[in-house]
């Protein structure tokens, strides 16, 4: 009993050339989203540094009340 119906060699390069762009869409969206992952964490980093230069700054700076 055959699972799929047996279609044209015509059929099957077109569902072929489908499903192989299908595979590079998927690949452009995950290297697209990996690349906003590295640059939401590179801005936290940069936030992350910011806070800390100004908290301690104004941990050393007189009349603070830090």
């Amino acid at each position: 009993m055959l699972r799929f119906a047996r279609t044209t060699p015509s059929a099957h390069r077109a569902a072929q050339a489908r499903l192989g762009a299908a595979r590079r869409r998927f690949d452009l969206s995950t290297i697209a989203l990996r690349k906003a992952a590295l640059d939401h964490v590179e801005g936290e980093i940069l936030v992350s540094a910011a806070l800390r230069a100004t908290l301690a700054r104004l941990a050393g700076s007189p009349g603070s009340g830090l």
